[in-house]
Order: C-alpha cells, then sequence, then structure tokens
C-alpha cells in the first residue's frame, strides 16, 4: 500500500512537533512505514527532500516560494501542490485540518483513481461556523483573513469531508450523522510514542501544571478564573505563551499571582518532564479534538483535571481523571481537595498503551481501510 500525506509534518519527524495534527501525520506515517508501506510525505515548509530511517520519503515543492506573495497562493503553490501530490499516484490521499490546500490533495487523489482519506483533528472540524466563529475566529478577527482564509478553508474542508472514501475520527462524539456524508466513518485513536518520554520519574511535587498555547479557544479566560477561586496554597505552573492581545492580558494578570510560575515555551522534553512529576494536568479548554497533552500525562500515570473536555467520555470510564462538566465550582473543589489523589494512576498507562500506543496503529488503521470497521 501507498499512502500520501501532505503538511508541515518534517520538523516532527525531526522531533521538533510544530502542533498536534502535525505530530499526529508524523506517527502515522512513523507507524506505516514501519509495517513495510510505502510512505511519502509532501512537506512545501522543507528547502531539501530526504528519506528518513523508517524509508519515509518527505519531498519538498521546489516552487512553493515562487510567484507574487500576494497571488500566489492560487498562482503557484496550489498548482505546485497539485502537481507533487499527483505525481505520486498514491493508493490513499491522508488530509487533515481545515485549509483549502486540502482541494490539491483531493483533486490529485481523484485524477490518480486514489482513495481520500480525511482524519478530523479538533472537534470544530464538524462544528458550525458560528461555533468556530465564537470560540476561535472572533479572538483573531480580521476581515482580509475571515474572507482569505476561514472561510475558504471552510468550505473546502467541507466540500472534502462530503466526498471523502474515510473519515477516522479521534473519539465517537465526533461521529457526523448528516446523510450527505458518504465515506466510511471510524474511530482511531490518536497515537503515543512511550520512547518519547522521560526515562526518570520522581515522587510528585506540590503543583499542577497546565500546558498549551494561551488563547481564549484554549481557555485564557477559564484559566484566569479558576486560578482566582482556588485555595492559594496550589501551586500552578503554565507552560505555553499567550496568543493574542487578549491572552496576553491574561498572561500579564497571572504574571502577579504568587501561586502562578509561567514557564512560557519549553523545549518538548522539559515539559514532559513537568508534566511527569505533577500532581495532575489542568485543562481548562473550550474546545479540542483529543489533545496529546492528555496522552503525555497519562502515560506518566498523571491524572487530567478538565473543565470541559472529555473525548469520548474516556475519563470517566477509565478512571483518567476527573471530568467537571464545564462546572468551575467542581474544578475548584477537585483541586482544593486533592479529589485526584484517591485514583488508581496506575491505570492510566495501561489505558495508553491499550488504545493508543504506536505499535497498534498501523494494524488498527489498515483495519478500517481494508475491511472498513467501525471501531
Amino acid at each position: 500500500m501507498k499512502i500520501c500525506f501532505w503538511g508541515n509534518i518534517a520538523a516532527s519527524l525531526n522531533g521538533r512537533t510544530i502542533g498536534g495534527a502535525e505530530l499526529q501525520m508524523a506517527l502515522l506515517a512513523r507507524s506505516l512505514a514501519g509495517a513495510g508501506n510505502e510512505v511519502v510525505i509532501i512537506d512545501p515548509h522543507i528547502s531539501q527532500s530526504f528519506v528518513t530511517p523508517e524509508g519515509i520519503h518527505v519531498l519538498n515543492v521546489p516552487e512553493w516560494n515562487s510567484g507574487l506573495p500576494v497571488i500566489r497562493n492560487l498562482t503557484n503553490r496550489m498548482p505546485a501542490l497539485y502537481k507533487a501530490l499527483a505525481s505520486q499516484k498514491a493508493d490513499y490521499y491522508y488530509i487533515r485540518m481545515r485549509s483549502y490546500f486540502n482541494l490539491a490533495a483531493y483533486r490529485a487523489a481523484r485524477k490518480t483513481k486514489g482513495k481520500v482519506i480525511v482524519g478530523l483533528a479538533h472537534d470544530l472540524d464538524v462544528a458550525s461556523f458560528i461555533k468556530k466563529f465564537r470560540y476561535e475566529y472572533i479572538y483573531k478577527f480580521s476581515l482580509v483573513k475571515l474572507l482569505t482564509q476561514y472561510i475558504p478553508n471552510d468550505l473546502a474542508f467541507s466540500y472534502i469531508l462530503k466526498r471523502a472514501d474515510f473519515i477516522t475520527l479521534q473519539h465517537e462524539g465526533q461521529r457526523i450523522k448528516s446523510s450527505s456524508i458518504k465515506g466510511k466513518q471510524a474511530v482511531f485513536h490518536n497515537i503515543f510514542d512511550f520512547s518519547l518520554m522521560p526515562l526518570t520519574q520522581s515522587a510528585p511535587h506540590d503543583y499542577f501544571v497546565i500546558v498549551g498555547s494561551l488563547t481564549p479557544l484554549k481557555g485564557a479566560y477559564n484559566l484566569l478564573r479558576i486560578v482566582n477561586m482556588i485555595d492559594k496554597k496550589n501551586r500552578i505552573v503554565v507552560v505555553g505563551e499567550p496568543k493574542g492581545k487578549q491572552a496576553e492580558k491574561i498572561y500579564k494578570k497571572l504574571s502577579k499571582m504568587s501561586n502562578v510560575e509561567l514557564k512560557g515555551r519549553l523545549p518538548h522534553q522539559e515539559t514532559l518532564q513537568l508534566i511527569t512529576n505533577a500532581k495532575a494536568l489542568i485543562n481548562t479548554s473550550n474546545y479540542e479534538g483529543f489533545p496529546n497533552i492528555f496522552l503525555e500525562a497519562w502515560a506518566a500515570n498523571v491524572p487530567v483535571i478538565s473543565l470541559k473536555i472529555n473525548p469520548g467520555n474516556v475519563i470517566d470510564e477509565y478512571g483518567l481523571g476527573v471530568y467537571c462538566h464545564g462546572s468551575f465550582a467542581e474544578m475548584k473543589e477537585c483541586i482544593d481537595s486533592g479529589k485526584t489523589e484517591k485514583l488508581d494512576k496506575t491505570q492510566m498507562s495501561k489505558y495508553v498503551r491499550r488504545f493508543h500506543e504506536i505499535g497498534i496503529a498501523s494494524y488498527n488503521f489498515l483495519s478500517i481501510l481494508e475491511s472498513a470497521i467501525m471501531f
């Protein structure tokens, strides 16, 4: 089987994670290549093509930066990306994240009679435009971006989603019930690589940790609110940088709080070490998909205290932490009372190994493609 990915994936293959979606594509590519499949990645963000130790061919797009900046997305980049993708004549073309450039991959698949796989990367992927605007676009609003990026990205993604051959869901809550969806839908769990975890783990320290960019979508306002509510004996370590003017104001307020320690952006290994030694990982996001950071915490047997995010109800079903049902009072009580200390933490890494370990990813993925098993 030959499968072709595209996107800013090379950095994640080389250990420099750009984002959760890119990391998941890199891990899936590695797993498939390790199982003997032919894997190609078209990455227009690199200057030199290369081959990974697993045999993944990572190819650049030389024409990507040519042309006039104002119009080159349509005049140069889209045609060049389509040409690079179509030349692979892959059996499957994998698409992830909302971008109108995905049309190049869709067209390439149809031209070469390949199958189209859409991997959902976020709950907002299947949300209404009103929800996307309310929780994401409004905080980085620009009329130019709305007309040239947000709306085109959403329209293109919706068009492809309706026509894809396969749609992989991060959890059951993302299943699309609309009759307009023709492709086979199946849950394919996010992948985790235990080899990336720190080798040493000390006894839990006296802090809770929150990790990720500080944005309204990621719950920056919620974080400020809960920090103001909890007992000041609870130390909160924040890893991540603010994005946008609103988040910067919140970050400044957090910096003045005696029980908050702002770490800024850290290398991935340092972040993992902080998670590994924390009492619990706190999540205050308004919307997510299936956060990679949850897997990183559970792999270290660290529970998650989540305000609004409980993908597929796994936190409750497998005893992976405390889901607060959107209640700030419930989250405050959980943090102040040390509720997560009563959980059986050894079950958390077992859950990750059972459903998310990279060693089982290729088998699960190919099962979806070859027999359309609905997990």
